[in-house]
């Protein structure tokens, strides 16, 4: 199943406003006249275009949310793929192909697939198939976060030398009040007695069995009395946070960093997904960077080239090196220190300082 909300790098929480610019972001890169020849960023754009066109829509959202909350299992017990076929042994049912016009005409209209149909196919393809007759798994009980996609800017000197970023953020949280129950604190919490704390519900149409999501408490097993009043029964809130992020040292830009339980709470006491933030590391005046090495320039006087000089030179490494300027040194002359790069296994490279003469 396709999650709409990680194509777009959305919580699940997001607004209306956030969904429009995430969308707009990505479109902007991934767009055909951007990439022209490019089939996988052609692929990409279809996938964003998609998921814009889900979550923009209310309707079409709150039924993916219904979706995306049960799982493929929770909706007429979508639990196995492949073609038709009968399965042996004791008890055996058929297994066959269904599309979405199969949903709607073995449920009815009011079995509420009919308004899924369009949504289903999008998500799952037209060439899903649905496994019928086997036991559904329960749709209540803890459930895992999804994961967070963001991006973080890293001044070169600190992605070269490793250390520790502080990111300010929104983040989505466990809501304190209910703790992710979604209930007001001492509210009656009953087991739903339509399918007995089960979460689904099922029942026979013909030789299938089926088992669907509970339409009274929505898979989750229980009645809640009073939704929680901070969170409004989503059982989590957006928090602004300020998060530090351990920067590896030669960190390039495009590296993701995971940062494991700060994606988006789970649900009924579930553990949190991941965030994953994508570097951008921002160019230096002096320095930059080329493979192991690191090159420095340095601004010097026509005196101090005619006569040489010794200079003090910054590393990437916090020294401050002496560097002896020889007489007659011309604009971009170039000076090796060796072992003053970035190191990676075994191996490590050089600072590469070059002269550039201004004029006294």
């Amino acid at each position: 199943m396709k999650d709409y909300y990680k194509i777009l790098g959305v919580p699940e929480i997001a607004t209306d406003a956030e969904i429009k610019k995430a969308y707009r972001n990505l479109a902007k890169k991934y767009h055909p006249d951007a990439n022209p020849g490019n089939k996988a960023a052609e692929n990409k754009f279809k996938e964003i275009s998609e998921a814009n066109e889900v979550l923009s829509n209310k309707q079409k959202r709150e039924q993916f949310d219904q979706m995306r909350r049960y799982g493929a299992g929770g909706f007429g017990g979508f639990e196995g793929f492949g073609g038709g076929r009968p399965r042996s042994g004791a008890g055996a049912a058929y297994q066959r192909e269904y599309n979405s016009d199969d949903l709607s005409s073995i449920f009815g209209e009011s079995s509420g697939f009919g308004s899924f149909a369009d949504l289903f196919s999008s998500i799952f393809g037209q060439g899903g198939s649905t496994q019928f007759g086997g036991r559904s798994s329960r749709s209540g009980g803890p459930q895992s976060g999804g994961d967070l996609y963001s991006e973080i800017e890293i001044p070169f000197q600190t992605a070269m030398r490793g250390g520790k970023a502080n990111v300010r953020m929104d983040v989505t949280e466990q809501c304190p009040t209910c703790h992710g129950k979604g209930s007001k604190p001492g509210s009656n919490i009953r087991t739903c007695p339509d399918c007995q704390g089960r979460g689904h519900i099922s029942f026979t149409q013909g030789n299938f069995a089926v088992s669907r999501p509970c339409p009274r408490c929505l898979g989750r097993g229980q009645i809640i009395g009073e939704l929680c009043p901070t969170c409004s029964g989503s059982g989590s809130v957006r928090q602004p946070r300020t998060v530090a992020v351990k920067i590896p040292i030669g960190t390039e830009s495009g590296r993701t960093i995971r940062l494991r339980g700060l994606g988006n709470p789970g649900s009924y006491g579930g553990p949190s997904g991941d965030l994953y933030l994508k570097v951008n590391v921002t160019k230096d005046k002096s320095f930059w960077r080329d493979g192991l090495d690191i090159h420095y320039r340095v601004p010097i006087t026509s005196d101090q080239a005619v006569n040489g000089a010794k200079i003090r030179i910054p590393t990437i490494t916090n020294k401050q090196i002496d560097l002896k300027i020889p007489p007659g040194t011309l604009s971009g002359a170039k000076f090796r220190l060796r072992g003053l790069g970035l190191a990676q296994d075994s191996r490590k490279g050089d600072q590469i300082v070059e002269v550039d003469i201004k004029s006294s």
